[in-house]
């Protein structure tokens, strides 16, 4: 489960609230943390196993959830699964992820350093915690999707190089929204089930901060699928290894409305597939 190199642990205490961050944890970790604090089985469970999907729990007077984010390999050119799982009883929240991540690590320092501006207040309860912790993944998503609009716009610019690499990296491009995109459609659930459980437990004034992370789920999602709707490849075969004539073809019609300019710029084999179409339509 844990990357060894980045088995980490921190705790901070504000006021009767007790967070235990611990990155990449070993199981022997999790079996400990789950007998030092009497977790449910069940939910012992769920930390050890890979939920693929979002999911939302209480379990005796504890509170999971399991939310499926990602984590962009910049050495690979991809994204990977990253969960983040809670666990909230009464005064303390522990998070644990599989992978690093530096977001996670930013959000426990900030809030160790604002511990002394937000001791007594609502702000340091558990929940409000947690509201953080999302908040700020939600906010590092939408960075990512900016940057690959951009990268998108880059590509358009630069079609003339070669025509398979670009294809490639098309391919590649919505391949990861498509990943990115099903990891969010599950926390839509999610995240109405917790705004409800805040209710119920009275934590009413905490609701607008999700109500916030709603929306900013629903911009994520929308903005997954606007990017989809600039180069879509649900016609185009992503089996083979290598593009076909074919994938090239649907991709070059789906993705770009080229001007003559950008023809101007390309290679020859390229330029000509693209006006052979153009006169046969």
């Amino acid at each position: 489960m844990a990357n060894k190199l980045f088995n980490m642990k921190k705790t901070l205490t504000i006021d009767k609230t007790k967070w235990i961050c611990w990155q990449t944890p070993e199981q022997d970790d999790i079996e400990k943390l789950s007998k030092q604090y009497n977790f449910h089985e069940m939910i012992k469970e769920n930390m050890l196993d890979i939920n693929a999907e979002s999911k939302f729990s209480t379990i005796d007077d504890n509170f999971f959830m399991a939310l499926a984010f990602t984590k962009y390999l910049k050495s690979k050119s991809k994204y990977v699964f990253n969960e983040l799982d809670i666990v909230i009883w009464k005064d303390y929240i522990i998070t644990t992820t599989w992978l690093f991540s530096e977001k996670l690590d930013m959000v426990f320092n900030q809030i160790s350093h604002e511990s002394k501006d937000i001791k007594n207040s609502y702000k340091s309860s558990p929940y409000f915690i947690l509201y953080k912790i999302i908040d700020v993944f939600y906010d590092k998503t939408l960075n990512s999707l900016d940057k690959s609009a951009k990268k998108l716009l880059n590509m358009e610019l630069n079609i003339w190089k070669n025509e398979r690499d670009f294809v490639n990296e098309l391919i590649n491009e919505d391949l990861n929204k498509i990943f990115v995109k099903h990891n969010f459609i599950s926390q839509e659930d999610v995240i109405d089930e917790l705004v409800e459980h805040l209710d119920i437990i009275g934590e009413k004034r905490l609701i607008i901060y999700f109500n916030n992370l709603k929306q900013k789920l629903t911009k994520i999602i929308r903005t997954i699928e606007s990017l989809e709707e600039k180069n879509n490849i649900d016609e185009v075969d992503t089996t083979s290894t290598e593009p076909t004539d074919d994938n090239i073809d649907r991709l070059i019609d789906k993705t770009f409305k080229l001007t003559p300019e950008k023809l101007k710029n390309m290679p020859h084999e390229l330029t000509r597939k693209i006006e052979l179409k153009n006169n046969s339509v």
